[in-house]
């Protein structure tokens, strides 16, 4: 026998005995992907939090897992991620006050102007049993799961004028996201509130759809809207948070272990966004001073008793011992 022929016909058939088992361990080696939409643009704490969860998610499954992100509304807006994540057609996503305007509007205080007078105390409330209640309504009318809550800043009012007291906000047509409560409020104040959707802002200033509106001052730095508001005033009116969601869909399709790997990353990037947008609210502050952005100290005493009416109204949709805890929190109780 020609054992030249011979060896290569035993090397075909050991390559063809292969190919199935090959095939099949590049196959297991394939990351899932996980998509992570976002409708505000990148620059932020926000980002940088997302960009430490992709590393750490990455690195911690061994290449199992592939985050994907979508940046600045390439996905549509808030409300259109929201609704994604029902369907299991995106992963993840960072939401603002839409989470609790749509999913739990009877524990609104977490989100209404001029109610909570720090962050410190919307993040007890989260901590506490509203929180879990917040949960748990995400959880049954959104399929989304709660797995992160991180810092955003409290948000600031931006005009094309100088506003110190409730009287100067008289006819002031005020973008707003689409959430009753906050609409309900700054009319009690005097503005005109327009809804406008986040992608549209900056086009709505600039051609005078709207005179003015209101954000954390990180993302009023990231997406310029300096080059269209020339006043930033500090009326922190709310202390708001990223809501870090996870599609029900999504997270119970993954392994166990991955799915330990996803919740447990999202916490600890969530928090790492956190410590960033607080250290970095001063000196943004300040470089919106350098683009020529005037900063206005106000004195917001005026403005809660103004919106108390609102208020006062609001509070009756709010679930029973809402208020009290409330009360309590902000008391530092």
């Amino acid at each position: 026998m020609n054992w030249k022929k011979l060896s290569k016909v035993i090397g075909l058939i050991l390559c063809l005995a292969l190919v199935p088992f090959l095939a099949g361990n590049s196959y297991a080696q394939k990351p899932i992907e996980l998509a992570f939409a976002l409708h505000t643009a990148p620059g932020g704490p926000d980002h940088m939090a997302v960009g430490k969860f992709k590393e750490m998610v990455e690195s911690q499954s061994k290449g199992r897992l592939k985050v994907n992100l979508f940046p600045g509304a390439q996905l549509g807006g808030e409300r259109d991620n929201l609704e994604q994540l029902k369907q299991g057609e995106v992963a993840l996503t960072q939401s603002g006050d839409l989470t609790i305007s749509m999913y739990a509007p009877e524990y609104g205080p977490l989100i209404v102007p001029f109610v909570f007078p720090n962050v410190e105390g919307v993040f007890k409330a989260w901590d506490g049993w509203m929180g879990k209640e917040i949960r748990k309504a995400a959880m049954d009318k959104g399929k989304v799961h709660v797995v992160g809550i991180q810092r955003r800043g409290s948000r600031m009012l931006t005009a094309k004028k100088e506003i110190k007291t409730p009287d100067d906000l008289r006819g002031v047509k005020l973008r707003l996201p689409e959430i009753p409560d906050w609409v309900a409020v700054w009319r009690e104040m005097g503005a005109l509130p327009t809804v406008v959707a986040w992608p549209e802002v900056f086009g709505a200033l600039q051609t005078g759809v709207v005179d003015a509106q209101e954000n954390p001052v990180y993302l009023i730095y990231t997406t310029k809207l300096n080059e269209v508001q020339s006043h930033l005033m500090l009326t922190a009116h709310v202390h708001a948070c990223f809501h870090w969601l996870m599609s029900d869909k999504v997270l119970t399709s993954l392994p166990k272990d991955l799915q330990d790997i996803v919740l447990k990353s999202a916490r600890e990037a969530s928090a790492y966004g956190d410590r960033i947008t607080k250290e970095q609210e001063e000196d943004t502050k300040k470089k919106l001073a350098e683009r020529g952005m005037k900063i206005v100290n106000v004195d917001v005493k005026p403005f809660m008793a103004k919106a108390q009416p609102a208020v006062e109204k609001i509070r009756l949709k709010w679930a029973k011992g809402v208020f009290e805890e409330v009360q309590k929190i902000s008391a530092g109780k």
